[in-house]
């Protein structure tokens, strides 16, 4: 298995004078499943956007396993193994449920432009393998046997596997997680957590997740960065960064005593919701 590194330091992105990130690091590996929060407007997104190609940094460097990301177009480098999904779901809604899962495998198809129009033999037994691969995700996702079936026709949170699914078929190093657990009833953040659980066992890669239900932070990750207003506030473990003085005024306004009181509140009431 080879050994993924995603190395962040000192990126900056500025919109006019709006700094939307200033002066962010980070540093993931295979195996590990970090947690990105902060309040709405902390700049959580936009880093996505930059470690996917949407964006450029003003200032700093990223790299993947030494290979830079800055400047490259994101086709080249989900090429280099950083796959994503979305806050809002952005599958292709009038296709097959195969057929999303398909797209992104071709990725990393071998047959060229020329042998898919001359439809050569290489051609045929790449789309037989990218077909075989696309259906043993599929199985893997709970999701074979709606397989014909529209896209937009599934249930949501049957929607929100399918862009995990269609993600890693495009056998990433790193993926990254934009709120999964959005507009998920408890029942449904069980099983999101137990699928991702399962997805950092199953396959070589690290995760980096955005999500602002906390009670799914604090279950899954291993080591949560802070922002608020573009910089990170915090860093650590999720014991010490719920503990954080600072991470209790960026999120309440209020003085530190209470914060843990209130983490401990809402994640006593999603447990309890989720046992329901």
């Amino acid at each position: 298995m080879t050994t993924a590194h995603l190395e962040v330091s000192s990126i900056t992105k500025r919109f006019g004078g709006l700094t939307a990130v200033s002066d962010f690091s980070i540093s993931i590996k295979t195996g590990e499943l970090n947690g990105l929060i902060g309040p709405n407007g902390a700049g959580k997104t936009t880093i996505f956007n930059l470690l996917t190609g949407v964006y450029k940094p003003d200032a700093g460097t990223m790299t993947i396993n030494g290979k830079r990301l800055s400047g490259k177009r994101p086709s080249a480098i989900t090429a280099l193994g950083i796959a994503r999904t979305f806050q809002n779901i952005r599958l292709f809604k009038d296709l097959t449920v195969l057929d999303n899962v398909r797209i992104a495998c071709h990725l990393r198809a071998r047959h060229s432009l020329f042998g898919a129009l001359i439809r050569s033999p290489w051609h045929f037994a790449d789309e037989k393998q990218i077909r075989q691969h696309a259906m043993h995700l599929l199985h893997r996702f709970g999701l074979a046997l709606r397989a014909d079936e529209t896209a937009s026709n599934l249930p949501y949170g049957d929607q929100r596997r399918l862009e995990i699914a269609r993600a890693l078929a495009t056998d990433p190093k790193i993926l990254l997680l934009d709120e999964p657990a959005a507009g998920m009833n408890p029942n449904e953040k069980v099983a999101l957590k137990s699928l991702i659980r399962q997805v950092l066992a199953d396959f070589p890669i690290a995760i980096l997740l955005i999500e602002h239900d906390m009670g799914v932070v604090m279950d899954l990750c291993q080591r949560i960065t802070v922002l608020d207003h573009g910089q990170v506030i915090a860093c650590g473990s999720p014991q010490s960064v719920q503990c954080d003085e600072k991470v209790i005024e960026a999120y309440l306004g209020a003085p530190a005593h209470s914060v843990g009181e209130v983490i401990e509140h809402d994640m006593q009431n999603g447990t309890a919701d989720e046992r329901r």
